[in-house]
This record gives C-alpha cells, sequence and structure tokens, in this order.
C-alpha cells in the first residue's frame, strides 16, 4: 500500500501516523476509559503502561514501514482521540480496518467520517475489498461500518475473546465497485 499520510479528514480531524509519539497519549486515553473500551479493545486493561502500547503499536509500524498497513492515530482540533489502521497482506486487495475512540470524542460523527477518508484512500490505492470484524454486541461499532455502506456478511459466533469473554464477530466489507450511500459511505 501506498497511502500517504497525514489524511486530512475534514477541518477537525486527521489522520497521522501512529508512532512512539503517540504511546503515552494512548496510555492515558485507554486508562482513562476502561469502562468503555474494556469490553471490545485488548489494549483496554488496568496497569497498561507506555512498553504496553509500544508492543501493540509495533505490528502497525513494521506493517507501514512494509507497505502492508496504515496505522493512524485520530486527532481532533489537535488532540489524539482514538486509532484508526488498515491492515492488507502483501500481493493482496483486501484490507482489515480496525478502530477504538475514546468516549470523550463519540457521538460527533468522528470515527465515522475518518473510516470513510481511510477507505477512499485505500481504494484509490487498488485495495478492492475492506472488511469491518467487530463485536456483535457492541452497537456503537457496528454504527461505524452501517453508515459509510458495509454490507453486513455473517456472524462468526463466539469467535472475539476479550477480557475471558467470548463475543459473536459481525464481518462486514464494502467493496470499491459498491455504489456511494447516501449518508456518503
Amino acid at each position: 500500500m501506498t497511502v500517504r499520510l497525514p489524511i486530512v479528514v475534514d477541518e477537525h480531524v486527521t489522520l497521522v501516523l501512529a508512532d512512539d509519539s503517540v504511546a503515552e497519549t494512548y496510555r492515558d486515553l485507554v486508562l482513562d476509559d476502561l469502562d468503555h473500551l474494556r469490553p471490545w479493545e485488548e489494549l483496554a486493561r488496568p496497569g497498561l503502561t507506555v512498553d504496553d502500547v509500544r508492543a501493540y503499536l509495533t505490528p502497525g509500524l513494521t506493517g507501514w514501514a512494509e507497505g502492508s498497513g496504515v496505522p493512524t492515530a485520530i486527532v481532533l482540533d489537535g488532540a489524539v482521540v482514538g486509532a484508526l489502521a488498515a491492515r492488507c497482506p502483501p500481493a493482496s486487495t483486501k484490507a482489515e480496518v480496525g478502530y477504538w475512540l475514546a468516549s470523550s470524542a463519540g457521538g460527533r460523527g468522528v470515527m465515522t467520517r475518518a473510516v470513510r477518508a481511510l477507505v477512499a484512500e485505500l481504494f484509490a490505492d487498488g485495495v478492492h475489498r475492506v472488511e469491518i470484524r467487530t463485536a456483535a454486541d457492541n452497537q456503537p461499532s457496528r454504527a461505524v461500518a452501517e453508515r459509510p455502506g458495509f454490507t453486513l456478511e455473517g456472524t462468526l459466533r463466539e469467535a472475539y475473546p476479550i477480557d475471558g469473554v467470548r463475543h459473536d464477530l459481525c464481518v462486514y466489507a464494502r467493496l470499491a465497485t459498491d455504489p456511494v450511500s447516501r449518508s456518503g459511505g
């Protein structure tokens, strides 16, 4: 992949490379928002350290260096508020997108706009299929997939273990050839 960063989503939201410079901010965001993130995000656990976050960031940065990933930090009005990343195996035209957002930034369409922008860049770069996999009971995350026109293709039963709980996993996909949705997808 040759997606270039930063991606300016709009006058309020920008996607920047999620490198070691965001590790401390990510740690603080996650620890301040454990109740919100813990059911869905493996990173969200008490005692999280900056080194833990660096270890979390390493695969994305390796993918970035190899051209198989786009790890971004979501910046809202100058402050990092979450993460959005895409992984695309080498020689593949399929990518998978994952994300998390601090609750303080929720309810304003930040993640939906960020996903739309990243997916548009992936399609422009030659990716044909983008998938989002999310816990079936994570309604906000499912809404992020649905608003930009991703199609629910199926549910994988008990396929997503987080914090000792097995969640069903919804698989959403959008193709480069799909029509643009009325909501801007």
